[in-house]
This record gives C-alpha cells, sequence and structure tokens, in this order.
C-alpha cells in the first residue's frame, strides 16, 4: 500500500514538473497573435522605404483552449521602414492594436482540462453554475515590435523576424480568470498585462512579371510564453493587390478564425 502511494506522488510530481500546473490553462485573449499580417513589396523595389498597414478584423472561436462562444472584432495600425542596397531584405516593423468581444469559459482536453480528472472537478463544476455558463466580455491593447529579413525574387518570397508582443486588458474576462487562479481552480498564465518573445516565419509567392499581379504569402507566427505547451501560434494566409489592398484569414490558438482586410501605403 505505501509502494502505491508513492508511486502515485511521483507521477503526480512528475506532471506537475512536465506541465507547470495541474490546473486547466486560461489565457489572456491578448495572448492571441496579432492579426495584422506582414506585407511584402516587389523583387525590384530595392530603396528605402516606409509604409503604414491599416488591418481590420472579426475572430471567433466555436470551442478550443477552454473558451466558446467567442466573438470579437477590432483592428491595427503597423509602421515598417525597409533599408535599401544590401540591406534591402530587412525591414523593422511596429504594429499596435485593439479588439473586443465576448465569450464563455469552457473545459479543453488539449489545455490541461481533463473532464475525468479529480483536480479539476471543482472548476468543471463551476462551469454548470449560473457564473459559469454567463457570457464574460473583453477589451485588449496589443502592441508588436519585430525585426526580420524578406527576400522577394521573380516567384519566391521568404523570410523570418523576432520580436515582442505586448498586450494590456482590464475586463471581465480577466477579472473572472483572476479570481479562479486565485482559489487554484484554473492557471492564469497571463494576468492582465503582459509580454512575451514571438517568431514569424513565412514563405509564399509572387504573381506577373515584379509582382504585377500580387503575391500569397502563408505566414506561421509563435508567441513564446509559459511553457512549451502554453505557446500560441498562428497561421496566416494573405493575398496582397499591387494597389496595397490585402484580405486574408488565419487559424489561431486563441481565436481560433480570423478574417481580416488592410490597405498598405507606402511612402
Amino acid at each position: 500500500m505505501k509502494n502505491q502511494i508513492v508511486s502515485v506522488a511521483l507521477v503526480a510530481a512528475t506532471s506537475v514538473l512536465l506541465t507547470g500546473c495541474l490546473e486547466p490553462s486560461a489565457r489572456s485573449m491578448g495572448a492571441t497573435l496579432m492579426p495584422a499580417p506582414l506585407t511584402h513589396r516587389a523583387p525590384a523595389d530595392t530603396a528605402s522605404e516606409m509604409s503604414l498597414t491599416a488591418t481590420g478584423f472579426w475572430g471567433h472561436t466555436d470551442d478550443a483552449y477552454n473558451v466558446s462562444n467567442l466573438d470579437a472584432g477590432g483592428g491595427s495600425l503597423g509602421l515598417t521602414y525597409r533599408w535599401s542596397g544590401k540591406m534591402a531584405p530587412f525591414f523593422l516593423n511596429a504594429a499596435v492594436g485593439g479588439f473586443g468581444g465576448s465569450l464563455k469559459f469552457s473545459c479543453d482536453d488539449e489545455y490541461g482540462c481533463d473532464k475525468g480528472s479529480t483536480f479539476d472537478k471543482k472548476y468543471i463544476s463551476w462551469l454548470e453554475t449560473e457564473e459559469g455558463r454567463e457570457q464574460y466580455s473583453f477589451w485588449n491593447i496589443q502592441e508588436r515590435i519585430l525585426v526580420g529579413a524578406d527576400v522577394s525574387t521573380s516567384s519566391v518570397i521568404i523570410g523570418m523576424g523576432a520580436g515582442l508582443q505586448f498586450f494590456q486588458g482590464a475586463s471581465d474576462h480577466d477579472d473572472i480568470r483572476s479570481a479562479l487562479d486565485d482559489v487554484e481552480w484554473v492557471d492564469d498564465i497571463d494576468g492582465k498585462n503582459d509580454f512575451g518573445f514571438m517568431t514569424a516565419w513565412w514563405f509564399g509567392f509572387n504573381f506577373g512579371q515584379n509582382a504585377s499581379n500580387g503575391n500569397i504569402v502563408l505566414e506561421y507566427d509563435i508567441l513564446h510564453k509559459g511553457g512549451m505547451d502554453d505557446w500560441t501560434s498562428s497561421l496566416k494566409l494573405t493575398y496582397a493587390h499591387p494597389t496595397g489592398f490585402f484580405v486574408g484569414g488565419a487559424n489561431n490558438s486563441l481565436m481560433e478564425w480570423t478574417v481580416y482586410a488592410g490597405k498598405n501605403f507606402v511612402f
């Protein structure tokens, strides 16, 4: 009997070491990757330039990452400086945006909520209460700074970037997450204000001579915050026209599906 108790204790301790916490994960919506896609210039454009990108978006989550019935909308502005000559592939991007919406809390076994676990019983029972079934509002402000290299040939676009993403929020959703964390029913990874290291990777194609018919790019972003199991990601697919207009969609960790559109202005 004593050996069985020791074995159970060792398994529980190992789980804590590997996962960092036995409670379901709760995230700020600000920890989703900014929906603003990076823009890419035509192969022949190698002079230094400054561009301003305006993006509007709408997002929805059916049931993922311990939230459900999420609907949100917002927008962002991004400023990008690109160098010239041999430094032409390199750029510096700064973006700021805001969005808001509403959601419900839920239980997702991919993010630490196990309906058959005794550890999660109190949180799952709370979900069945009037407070647990309620729709909660949220809003967040986000900022991003990113440096990277973007190589554009006659047919292919490839590149990567790295930087920081910041977020701030103060809403009903933030307050409930904090309260559930205080009683140790969930692990509130982000709090109301935080930041994380992020990376961006992309691959795409130019269409027509010197991208005269635009380009289409697949971009994969990661917010490296918390343990590896807690990192959030976004996979964006964007078509951009030479006039600067663009449209696209994304699959994200927190906002499951996002559609966006905008305009890039070059100075």
